[in-house]
């Protein structure tokens, strides 16, 4: 397996009058559906897992220093998800909904602040799911558009 890379790059798209920014970036954390809240007599906490998979990728999204200035614009997102394979998957596909794959990554990005104030902003997403191929590391491609 090559060793995990984490890139981004931003762009400026001209449509029309109006400029936009892109932000495409590669994230080598491995994918993990959010998760619910889990209630105890203590508060709410979330699965070891997905806290762990927040803190990792907080740790390469505030590498980012060129962030989007209008934060409270709307966003056009796609999102490619590279599953770890297992030796032997039980099925041709990833376990998980998107939606929730979706959300994990949304979630930190907000925490980051590189691009919006809230997921709510997000009016239009493209969102793919795969196990990883041979020799090509896990993670998730992200292009980030913004619209207003």
């Amino acid at each position: 397996m090559t060793a995990m890379t984490f890139s981004h790059k931003y762009k400026k798209k001209v449509k029309g009058s109006d400029t936009y920014k892109v932000l495409e970036l590669f994230l080598p954390v491995r994918p993990v559906p959010a998760s619910r809240p889990r209630i105890s007599k203590y508060g709410s906490y979330y699965s070891k897992t997905y806290t762990d998979f927040r803190k990792e990728a907080y740790s390469y999204l505030k590498k980012i220093e060129n962030k989007f200035n209008d934060t409270s614009a709307s966003f056009r997102i796609t999102m490619e998800i590279i599953c770890y394979r297992p030796k032997k998957p039980s099925q041709v596909y990833p376990r998980g909904d998107n939606d929730n794959y979706e959300k994990s990554y949304y979630d930190s990005i907000t925490y980051s602040g590189i691009a919006w104030d809230d997921d709510v902003q997000i009016v239009e997403n493209i969102t793919s799911k795969r196990y990883q191929e041979e020799g090509e590391e896990y993670g998730c491609r992200i292009k980030i558009e913004q619209l207003t």
